[in-house]
């Protein structure tokens, strides 16, 4: 039921990851200028490494410290960010991006992207079940209130009473099926959460 929720989640996280970065790259330093200045570029590595980033990162750091005439370690850059790569690239961190609708970057181990893929990937499940859940309760809620104020007499929008009796009845129904749908979905929640627990 979720699955095409599940793929259009996945689209639209991919598309704003590329505004977001496109943004970032045109807009915003990466580094502050004091940050350029202190030079702690291991540090600075551990930090992209544990947020994921690709070694691409390290020219955008260039690029924000050329205006104070510093010029990256690479070599303690890249050292950082392997050792933050060890905390990204782990089953539960893989779970957990998906969780919050983010596809997991591919800066892992090849051996080990398959199960970190998988655990991604039910994360994703869980986001889009859980954002289908949200939608549904809002949905509830606007129905619901145009119900209340039907019910008690309100016209509304409509021409006559026949027309406002007729969306009452439909309004019946599209509650009684919400509730459903919105019953399903924290059933299969609730599933999702006792088959991946083991990833958290």
């Amino acid at each position: 039921m979720y699955r095409p929720i599940h793929r259009v989640v996945r689209h639209l996280t991919l598309g704003l990851s590329v505004f977001g970065s496109i943004y970032l790259l045109a807009g915003c330093a990466t580094l502050s200028k004091q940050e350029c200045l202190m030079g702690d570029w291991q540090t600075i590595g551990y930090n992209d490494g544990v947020a994921g980033y690709h070694s691409g990162r390290l020219a955008s750091h260039t690029k924000a410290c050329a205006k104070a005439s510093v010029t990256p370690n690479y070599q303690a850059w890249e050292h950082g960010r392997k050792l933050g790569l060890q905390q990204y690239c782990t089953i539960s961190n893989a779970y957990n991006i998906g969780r919050r609708g983010r596809q997991l970057n591919n800066v892992c181990p090849i051996t080990m992207v398959n199960t970190l893929q998988s655990a991604n990937r039910k994360g994703l499940d869980y986001y889009a079940l859980d954002s289908q859940l949200d939608e549904d309760n809002r949905l509830l809620d606007t129905y619901q209130s145009e119900f209340d104020k039907l019910e008690n007499g309100e016209m509304l929008d409509f021409a006559n009473e026949k027309e406002a009796r007729a969306r009452l009845l439909s309004l019946s129904d599209e509650i009684r099926n919400t509730k459903r749908r919105i019953q399903a979905t924290r059933q299969q929640l609730d599933s999702l959460n006792q088959s991946n627990s083991f990833y958290e």
